[in-house]
């Protein structure tokens, strides 16, 4: 009768140093293949069109362009080209619906750590930079490895391995999105009832104007030192603090705990452009005729085009007010 061997610690340990080489090959490959562009090997006209959060490290990496805008969907409609005739710079979107704070900063100290000549960087700021701390995590999952140091990046490949990156490293082809970074979401709107003005106006109509409660709340969000940070790392860099337009529905009342509490959010910006010399302000998140016209939205938060050419022009001139 023929003997059944044991499996011994020795075998075990074979197995595993089988099992690493063969993952640290794989890891290794993906390293090398680039697949979402962030190590700066595969460019970004060659990186398939994966999600946004993915997608956007390979943008922010591109040494064409000098410029660029962080933030959410409430960016999104301002066009890089746009900028780009009215300023002579070049600026990439990097707007990524549904993010956060943390996600902004994370985004533009990637951007200046890979752009040592960047000459400007428009902060898109909106109502989630207004909560307490407990509103600051991202909403929804956000790779903040593939933004961070070249260590971290390496350590996240390793955590995040798979067939399935692996698949889109070796054979995925390059999707559509456009270079400089700009996904229009109006048609996330028109053809839902948003491109009806009447209709727009009556929903919005519906909010009632914020006067206490959660915006009473103790402010912690919009963390200026960490925002001083990044602004104190490049002084050559004209830093624009975009707050973003509300409908009127959503602007607090004044004189109530709410609108303290917005006032004292934007103040936070003031200090920051009083502390440093790089530093504009541009705030549309007030009353004013614009954010009481529906005309100019598909919903309280998210406007269209037209106003953005007209914000566009407004940032334009604050950034010819620092360098010609």
């Amino acid at each position: 009768m023929q003997r059944v061997r044991r499996f011994t610690a020795k075998d075990l340990i074979y197995l595993l140093g089988a099992s690493a080489l063969v993952f640290s090959a794989i890891v290794g490959t993906l390293y090398v293949k680039d697949p979402y562009g962030r190590a700066g090997i595969r460019p970004s006209s060659q990186v398939p069109n994966v999600g946004e959060r993915e997608l956007m490290v390979s943008r922010a990496r591109d040494i064409s362009f000098d410029a660029a805008i962080v933030g959410n969907s409430t960016s999104i409609p301002m066009r890089p080209e746009v900028l780009d005739k009215l300023t002579g710079r070049r600026f990439v979107s990097l707007s990524i619906s549904g993010s956060g704070a943390p996600a902004a900063l994370a985004v533009a100290r990637f951007f200046l750590r890979h752009h040592p000549s960047a000459r400007a960087l428009i902060v898109a700021l909106d109502d989630t930079w207004c909560r307490d701390a407990r509103g600051m995590a991202e909403g929804r999952p956000f790779p903040f490895w593939l933004y961070g140091s070249d260590l971290g990046y390496i350590a996240g490949l390793y955590a995040n391995a798979s067939f399935e990156m692996l698949d889109l490293a070796l054979y995925a082809e390059r999707g559509g999105l456009r270079l400089d970074g700009y996904h229009p979401y109006d048609e996330a709107f028109i053809g839902h009832h948003y491109d009806n003005v009447d209709v727009t106006r009556e929903r919005m109509d519906r909010l009632i104007r914020p006067t206490g409660t959660d915006r009473s709340r103790p402010f912690h969000s919009l963390p200026p030192e960490l925002l001083g940070q990044v602004i104190a790392t490049k002084p050559a860099v004209t830093f624009v603090l975009f707050w973003t337009p509300r409908y009127i529905s959503i602007i607090p009342q004044p004189d109530t705990p709410a609108a303290e509490a917005d006032n004292a959010c934007k103040q936070q910006t003031v200090a920051l452009i009083e502390q440093y010399a790089n530093v504009r302000l541009v705030n549309w998140a007030v009353d004013r005729p614009e954010n009481r016209n529906p005309a100019n939205f598909y919903e309280a938060n998210h406007y269209r085009d037209t106003l953005a050419l007209r914000i566009a022009h407004e940032i334009a001139e604050v950034l010819r007010d620092r360098n010609p």
